[in-house]
């Protein structure tokens, strides 16, 4: 059922939470497009495998004991439009684009409607709640969830439905919000939100018996995820007024650049056997990256087993890392140059970066991700990078 505009009367009248109005105020006062520029410009060089003096780097971090601006508590953003906007500029995906005055790092500033991953699957009528601080999670209290049949007689298209109104009308007020810093619009990237991947998507909807019905009911299983593919294909569509990512050609998602236009998550897809995801999942996942433009897949956990599968996809332009640590990522981008599909978010440690050991390792192709425990301990690592990849 859609819901009413419950924030249009915020977005009319451009009332702004005095929290975020000093934080959109500070960001206006700190932010320099020429360093965002010459950040997002080594991101597009190394994600095109041309040659860069260093690598692009976004270093997480906990927030300073000092911050000025802390998020409110993940709860709250969710009937709250400015709290989302403010806590996707304070700290979000443990990095802080108001904290860009004091980190040196290749931290591009990105905002996005956080609902998690529920998206596409509560269109689709699956069961959706949402507790404490954490993020809203699809249920299936009987073990089962919507069925497959359910799934082909639902309408793609018809985004009425599920969570797909509040989502149009967060990134409405997004849009109209930074209009009145128009300093910012051009500095500050609103992305897209999570949309999964057909599988994981359908997974959500279906439940774990969706495994069952891949041996069981295979063609079947194509049909939903047919459905599924042009759900996630129209809703990316029906948000692009909203969405001013770039340069042409690239995109942001999980807080750093990707080549293409959409990121495909297909976490739940090293869970079955990589002929499997070759015949039955991979023409769909190659359906909405060509509808889309192009783009990557993501996955957490071990990949070994799937990255071929992944990085022989047509329209496959990178691959984006949950947990490189866990993997053989030099034999990984073995595989990925001989592709030129771009390694996102590749883990690197202080030594390594410190070093310069790491673009002795990787020279080009690669962004990296280093995860430091203090934000001392971040200014201190982007410091010895610098400086060891100037000399």
């Amino acid at each position: 059922m859609h819901e009413p505009n419950r924030f249009a009367g915020w977005v009319g009248e451009r009332h702004v939470n005095p929290h975020l109005q000093r934080l959109l105020d500070h960001l206006a006062a700190t932010l320099r497009p020429e360093r965002q520029a010459a950040a997002e410009e080594l991101h597009r060089r190394a994600l095109s495998w041309q040659p860069v003096s260093r690598l692009p780097v976004v270093i997480t971090h906990p927030l300073p004991p000092d911050a000025r601006f802390k998020p409110f508590p993940h709860r709250e953003v969710f009937n709250d439009p400015a709290k989302m906007l403010f806590n996707e500029l304070a700290y979000a995906f443990d990095t802080s684009p108001a904290c860009r005055d004091r980190l040196n790092d290749d931290l591009p500033c990105t905002v996005r409607a956080n609902f998690g991953t529920v998206l596409i699957a509560a269109m689709f009528g699956a069961r959706v709640e949402q507790f404490d601080d954490n993020p809203p999670w699809v249920m299936h209290p009987d073990g089962r969830g919507v069925s497959l049949e359910t799934v082909l007689e639902q309408d793609p298209l018809d985004f009425s439905r599920g969570w797909c109104p509040r989502v149009i009308e967060t990134y409405g007020f997004f849009r109209e919000t930074l209009r009145g810093w128009p300093q910012l619009e051009s500095l500050i990237k609103v992305v897209l939100p999570d949309l999964q991947s057909p599988f994981d998507n359908l997974e959500l909807i279906v439940g774990s018996s969706v495994f069952e019905d891949l041996l069981a009911r295979a063609q079947r299983v194509g049909a939903a995820l047919a459905r599924v593919a042009q759900a996630q294909v129209g809703f990316a569509r029906r948000l692009a007024e909203f969405v001013t990512d770039g340069p042409e050609g690239f995109a942001h998602q999980h807080a750093t650049m990707i080549r293409g236009r959409i990121l495909l998550r297909n976490d739940s897809v090293i869970l079955m056997s990589p002929a499997l995801y070759r015949d039955v999942i991979a023409p769909h996942d190659e359906f909405v990256l060509r509808e889309l433009g192009g783009g990557g897949i993501h996955c957490c956990g071990n990949v070994a087993r799937h990255a071929a599968a992944f990085l022989e996809r047509a329209g496959l332009e990178c691959f984006d890392f949950g947990q490189s640590e866990l993997n053989d990522v030099d034999a990984i981008y073995r595989l990925a140059q001989e592709r030129r599909v771009a390694l996102i978010r590749v883990a690197v440690s202080e030594a390594a970066l410190c070093s310069g050991e790491i673009l002795r390792r990787f020279p080009t192709g690669v962004s990296l991700v280093h995860r430091a425990p203090s934000f001392e301990a971040a200014q201190r690592a982007m410091e010895g990078y610098l400086k060891a990849t100037r000399t």
